[in-house]
C-alpha cells in the first residue's frame, strides 16, 4: 500500500527532473549555437520559451524557499511575542504587589507607636465558605498566637482562631462567629458588629441603645470592649439604619472598609502598646498636675477616648 501511494509522486518527480534536464540542455545548445541567421530565427522562439520556462521554475523554487524562511521567521516572532507577554504580565503583577505593600507599610508606620505588626500573605480560603475563614502563611514559628487581631491597610479583618507552625486560620468579621465590639466614632454609640444575615458582604451593628440615632455615612470603629480587639480600628461605614421602635429591632447595616474578596496581604497585631493620651488641664502650674491625674485615670475612661483614633 505504501509503494502504490508513493508511486504517483515518484513519477511526477521523475517527469519534473527530466523536463529540467531537457531545459538546461536545450538552453546550453541554443546559447552556443553559431549557425546561420535563418537557423537562429527559427530557434529564437524555442530558446525564448525555454528561458521563460527556466525562469518560472527558478522563481517557483525561490518562492518556496522564501515562504519557508518567512514561516520560520514568523514562528520565531510569535514565540518572542509570547515571551514578552509573559514578561509584561509578570512585571504588572510586581507593580500591583508593590502598591499593596506600600499601603501596608504606610499603615504599619502610622501605627508603630500602638502596635507591633507582622506581615502575612493569604494562601487559602476554606472551601464552600467564601467569607468565613482564610489561611495565612504565618504561624507559631513567627510568634503568632490564637486570638491575635488581623488587619489590613483599610481596617479590621478578623482574628486568629487556629495556629500551626507556619500557617494560621483567620476568622473574618463577616462570619457570624466573628463579632466584635464596636462604636460609632462621632456619637460614641456602642454596639456589636457581626456578619450580616441577609445581605452578603455587609455587617450588622446590633445591641444598640434604645435611644440610638444613627445615620447613613457614620463611621464605625472597634470599641475595645471584649478584650480581643483594640479600640479605634476602622471597621466600616453605615449604609442603612433600621429603627422599628424597640431596642431589639434596631440595627444598622455597615459596609466594611476591607474588600474581603481581594485580600492578598494582611497584618497581624502581635503586640499592643498602651499610648497615654494627652489631657488638657487648667492654665499655669495646674496643667502638668492635671495631665498626671489624667494618666492615672481608670482604664475604662481611657479606652473610650482611644476608640475614636
Amino acid at each position: 500500500m505504501i509503494a502504490l501511494s508513493r508511486s504517483p509522486w515518484r513519477r511526477k518527480l521523475v517527469v519534473i527532473l527530466a523536463i529540467a534536464v531537457f531545459c538546461l540542455g536545450l538552453a546550453r545548445l541554443t546559447a552556443r549555437f553559431s549557425g546561420g541567421t535563418l537557423v537562429k530565427e527559427v530557434l529564437a522562439p524555442l530558446q525564448g520559451g525555454v528561458m521563460s520556462l527556466w525562469r518560472g521554475v527558478a522563481s517557483t523554487f525561490q518562492y518556496v524557499g522564501g515562504a519557508r524562511q518567512i514561516k520560520q521567521e514568523n514562528e520565531r516572532l510569535q514565540e518572542r511575542v509570547r515571551e514578552l507577554t509573559w514578561e509584561n504580565n509578570r512585571l504588572r503583577e510586581y507593580v500591583y504587589e508593590n502598591r499593596r505593600l506600600l499601603k501596608l507599610l504606610d499603615f504599619k508606620e502610622k501605627n508603630a507607636s500602638r502596635f507591633t505588626l507582622l506581615g502575612a500573605r493569604v494562601i487559602a480560603r476554606v472551601p464552600n465558605n467564601q467569607y468565613g475563614i482564610l489561611t495565612v502563611d504565618r504561624g507559631s514559628a513567627d510568634g503568632v498566637r490564637k486570638d491575635q487581631v488581623v488587619v489590613s491597610d483599610a481596617g479590621l479583618v478578623g482574628r486568629i482562631i487556629a495556629v500551626g507552625p507556619h500557617t494560621s486560620d483567620v476568622l473574618l468579621i463577616l462570619d457570624r462567629d466573628g463579632a466584635a465590639g464596636a462604636m460609632v466614632q462621632e456619637s460614641r454609640t456602642p454596639g456589636v458588629v457581626e456578619g450580616g444575615k441577609d445581605e452578603s458582604g455587609l455587617l450588622r451593628m446590633v445591641d444598640l441603645p434604645y435611644d440610638a440615632r444613627l445615620k447613613k455615612g457614620d463611621v464605625v470603629v472597634t470599641s475595645g470592649l471584649g478584650g480581643i480587639f483594640p479600640p479605634g480600628i476602622p471597621i466600616g461605614v453605615i449604609v442603612r439604619f433600621e429603627n422599628q421602635g424597640s431596642a431589639l429591632d434596631k440595627y444598622a447595616l455597615v459596609r466594611p472598609y476591607v474588600d474581603f474578596n481581594r485580600l492578598e496581604e494582611v497584618l497581624i497585631i502581635t503586640a499592643v502598646r498602651e499610648v497615654p493620651e494627652p489631657v488638657e488641664g487648667p492654665a499655669g502650674s495646674n496643667q502638668a498636675e492635671a495631665g498626671r491625674a489624667g494618666q492615672n485615670a481608670a482604664p475604662a475612661g481611657r479606652t473610650g477616648r482611644n476608640a475614636g483614633r
